[in-house]
């Protein structure tokens, strides 16, 4: 098979020093390292290499485990007018929260790998196209005969949902089985990050194995009705992020103000979570971790034109963007909640103009207006 430019650069600089690092293959070849990931992967697939376990050992990525999907959008440009055909916007993007997670992270030059299964269709080779640059993708899994996740939704002017529809039947196919045949890979991860695309028995396995090889583990949902993948133990569980109408769909309770957020992580707390974040769109963020830090969030910018969309992935990323950076727990917070403020300005569930210079600049500009509320 014949090779691509970089793909010869690659091969030629292995050949001359087998023990070359997939950092410095990147720096020489001026890809981004998870887009250098992918090329080796090729090579190996061409059988010009044998295999790249000596290229990536020392690779600690941040794991993103769950959904990668086509997601739909109409937007309306005037009231629904049930019973008649509606004037709407289309709009299509690549979706799936474990996806975008890991779309952030690039962006923000964290290395980062993505783990889900997907269809061979067209579907997944646009989001692969669109992906490959700012993550590793050489770990999910193409099942034949299976449709990649697709989701739809109509969106009001003000940029409420009116309906959702979703195939998402492949992520059945995560089982905790096919989650063990990617342990080499886990046991590598910096970070895991997992959504609840995951269902319960396989989430349950990533707990135990994030106990067993203490890796940090992130969990964060997705939707009212995935609610039900929640593990009925979340001991283990460094992290969790959840959105207020989850909150209140799970633990039966009403999350209407910062106090009631509060209240409601703590709730959180009392299953087994390290620390929790509890969200309401771009507007709070509320942090209670089970030391009894608790750090609140309210965004100062008018929040009347945004898309309900990206916030939690956005905030999950700028967050472990941040603590990599070694910032302080209020700091990465900060990051996290700014980067969220700003995705939900983009129609894109991911903002193309995100970068670390961007970020640090949203940062500053965030601390300038923010009020932080500490108990």
């Amino acid at each position: 098979m014949n090779l691509n430019e970089k793909e010869s650069l690659i091969l030629k600089r292995i050949l001359k020093n087998p023990f070359v690092t997939q950092q410095e293959l990147a720096d020489e070849i001026k890809l981004s390292r998870s887009a250098t990931a992918n090329l080796i992967s090729g090579l190996v697939r061409k059988e010009y290499l044998l295999g790249k376990a000596y290229i990536l050992n020392e690779s600690k990525p941040v794991i993103c485990i769950g959904a990668a999907n086509i997601d739909r959008r109409y937007l309306m440009e005037a009231p629904l007018i049930e019973g008649t055909t509606n004037d709407v916007k289309t709009q299509s993007t690549n979706g799936g929260v474990a996806r975008s997670i890991a779309e952030n992270l690039g962006r923000l030059e964290v290395e980062a790998a993505l783990l889900s299964v997907v269809g061979n269709d067209p579907e997944w080779q646009k989001i692969k196209a669109a992906s490959e640059h700012f993550m590793d993708v050489s770990a999910v899994d193409t099942l034949e005969g299976e449709a990649t996740g697709t989701f739809l939704e109509v969106v009001n002017p003000n940029g409420d949902i009116l309906l959702g529809l979703s195939d998402m039947e492949i992520y059945h196919c995560m089982t905790p089985e096919w989650l063990t045949k990617h342990l080499t890979l886990l046991k590598r991860a910096k970070y895991l990050v997992a959504d609840l695309n995951l269902p319960k028995e396989t989430l349950e396995l990533l707990i135990a194995l994030k106990m067993k090889h203490q890796i940090p583990l992130v969990l964060i949902t997705v939707s009212v009705p995935k609610m039900v993948n929640m593990p009925a133990s979340l001991e283990g569980v460094d992290l969790l992020i959840v959105k207020h109408d989850e909150t209140e769909a799970f633990l039966n309770l009403a999350v209407k103000s910062e106090e009631d957020a509060e209240q409601a992580a703590i709730k959180w707390l009392s299953y087994g979570a390290h620390s929790v974040i509890v969200t309401k769109n771009d507007d709070t963020l509320v942090y209670v971790a089970d030391n009894g830090e608790t750090i609140r969030y309210k965004n100062p910018h008018d929040i009347t034109n945004r898309y309900k969309w990206g916030a939690n992935e956005a905030i999950c990323a700028g967050l472990i963007y941040a603590r990599q950076q070694g910032k302080s727990i209020s700091q990465s917070l900060m990051a996290g909640f700014a980067n969220g403020y700003h995705t939900t300005q983009s129609l894109s569930l991911v903002r193309s103009n995100l970068s670390t210079l961007q970020l640090e600049k949203d940062i500053e500009e965030l601390a300038k207006v923010e009020k932080e509320y500490r108990v």
